[in-house]
């Protein structure tokens, strides 16, 4: 069963986000990652988080997230997102 990962991502810095993007759209590929949806302006409710940017990226499943967000290849991107921009995840199952 395919796996979602939803995430909500405000960024500091617009052009460090965007190499952090680049760079972690490669890696994210390498692990069977497409991405899904990119949007500007998510709708954010019941929570007091107004991300500036929703992305959605399908994996075959839960474990490939998992290799993916765990992976040596990954490890310098997130530390790097982490110094301009507030993030965060969920992982759902579906078709």
């Amino acid at each position: 069963m395919s796996a979602y990962m939803v995430i909500s991502v405000t960024p500091d810095d617009e052009e460090k986000f965007r190499e952090y993007e680049a760079g972690t759209l490669e890696v994210v590929r390498r692990y069977g990652g497409v991405p899904v949806a990119r949007d500007p302006r998510p709708l954010a409710w019941e929570t007091d988080a107004k991300p500036a940017l929703g992305v959605i990226l399908r994996f075959d499943d839960k474990q490939a997230v998992e290799a993916f967000y765990h992976s040596d290849e990954y490890a310098p991107l997130k530390a790097f997102r982490q110094t301009f921009a507030e993030a965060s995840a969920l992982v759902v199952e579906g078709p």
